[in-house]
């Protein structure tokens, strides 16, 4: 690999910057990012001031302003969003048709940016259920894709906690690569679990957070406590406060139903007439000290919504607690309505497992 200062990224689809993030942190330059959501946009640029920001819909962004006339880009990333893949039938099986389809706009914006610029490398997120969808068709059909305009390819679920993330989210992930290497070796070797390093716990992640009750917080904080774990003393680092630690304002009925269900339980374990019909499997769930969190989503401030009550007190967890649990260390900073920030949350690609596959590829990359 030619000798210069750092690896290079371009980041489609970018979110709050959760790729960004991780990629930064293991020595690469972020050249560009997109987002479509004005919003989101601006918690990615005020966290990545060095990164030239684009918030706009792809598809009004041209190739050739992503880079500048020296920039040599080594990886592409991004989660296009997955509705598009919503097709059937025998059209799914001919590529034209894949990529003519107008459901499938934002991955054939992906696709394009991939095929103009030819990095190295490129990663994809989406959702597991991506390597399924019409018995297969949809992940035989991106394979073909991209190894038709020579990428080798490889997939894999990956599972949030085995790379030190405290969180069981899984998500899969899409790398190819133009250069030779097999793309199966550009996955991260798993470091937390079964007969490797433990795995990080909510009480290891959040319990250095100043405790506060239902309606409180505020925007800006002083820490209360010393961070008494590895985790913690990391998600730290030298910063003086927290920002973004401010609990919902629960009503009474809400918080009454909170104290009836105890560390580990959920609506199941409530009075008959307390349970409702709801959609949503873990409604009303309090988290788990001595594990990690379930998959932290859009709605973590919503108790009726998933197991997102804090272990031991009446309220849902707060935008930092979330934001540790995805991985994010405390000197981000989210901006936005309530809503965006749940959005900026919940669908980014935890940095800590970003970062993972950033160091396997550069380390391989190394080699070339």
């Amino acid at each position: 690999m030619e000798n210069k200062k750092s690896l290079t990224l371009i980041d489609l689809f970018a979110g709050c910057g959760g790729i960004s993030e991780g990629f930064l942190g293991a020595g690469y330059k972020v050249i560009s990012a997109v987002e479509f959501d004005r919003s989101i946009g601006e918690t990615l640029k005020k966290n990545h001031p060095e990164t030239k920001v684009y918030i706009d819909d792809i598809i009004n962004v041209q190739t050739r302003d992503l880079i500048s006339n020296d920039d040599d880009i080594d990886i592409i990333a991004g989660g296009p969003p997955c509705q598009g893949f919503s097709m059937a039938g025998k059209r799914i099986r001919n590529s034209g048709a894949f990529l003519n389809d107008p459901r499938n706009n934002l991955f054939k914006e992906f696709f394009r940016v991939v095929s103009d610029l030819r990095p190295k490398i490129f990663l994809m997120e989406n959702v597991p259920g991506i390597l399924n969808f019409q018995n297969g068709q949809v992940k035989k059909n991106i394979l073909d894709l991209f190894n038709g305009i020579g990428y080798e390819t490889s997939y894999k679920i990956l599972l949030a906690s085995e790379y030190g993330v405290p969180q069981l989210r899984k998500r899969a992930y899409f790398i190819g690569n133009r250069i030779g290497l097999d793309s199966e070796k550009l996955f991260p070797k798993k470091t937390h679990g079964e007969n490797l390093k433990h795995v990080v716990t909510i009480e290891d992640a959040i319990f250095d957070l100043p405790f506060i009750n239902a309606g409180e917080g505020d925007f800006q904080m002083n820490y209360d406590k010393n961070a008494s774990t590895e985790y913690q003393k990391s998600m730290r680092g030298n910063n003086k406060y927290i920002f973004n630690h401010v609990s919902s304002k629960h009503d009474e009925k809400i918080i009454n139903i909170m104290k009836m269900v105890k560390e580990g339980e959920g609506m199941k374990d409530l009075p008959e007439r307390y349970r409702t019909k709801s959609v949503h499997s873990g409604a009303y769930g309090r988290m788990l000290r001595t594990g990690p969190a379930y998959t932290i989503t859009t709605r973590f401030d919503t108790p009726p919504v998933g197991r997102v009550t804090h272990p031991f007190l009446n309220r849902s967890i707060t935008a930092r607690e979330a934001a540790r649990l995805q991985s994010f260390k405390d000197n981000f900073i989210f901006y936005g309505s309530k809503t965006s920030i749940g959005k900026q949350i919940g669908n980014a690609v935890p940095p800590i497992l970003a970062k993972a596959i950033a160091d396997k590829i550069k380390a391989l990359l190394s080699n070339c």
